[in-house]
């Protein structure tokens, strides 16, 4: 079962808050996933956290920079679902 939320406009929303999701991200620059596991894109997650291991955490520097980016200045990072974070 996914927990959704409606915002004012009656749109719908992911239960999962996007301020978690960024303080996940900003730890260690995103590079272990911990942000994609929150909002459960477990694959993803596990493959950002795979790369990280392979290169030495260059990869997921770069991946967890750009997720960074759009969690914190766009509304396009969403969970599993396809959900905008609330």
């Amino acid at each position: 079962n996914k927990m959704v939320i409606k915002d004012e406009k009656n749109s719908l929303k992911s239960s999962k808050k996007k301020t978690t999701a960024i303080l996940l991200c900003f730890i260690f620059f995103g590079v272990l996933g911990l942000h994609r596991f929150y909002v459960g894109k477990t694959k993803s997650g596990g493959l950002l956290l795979l790369l990280s291991f392979a290169s030495a955490g260059s990869i997921g520097l770069i991946w967890g920079l750009y997720d960074l980016f759009t969690l914190l200045f766009t509304n396009k990072f969403t969970d599993a679902d396809g959900l905008p974070l609330r």
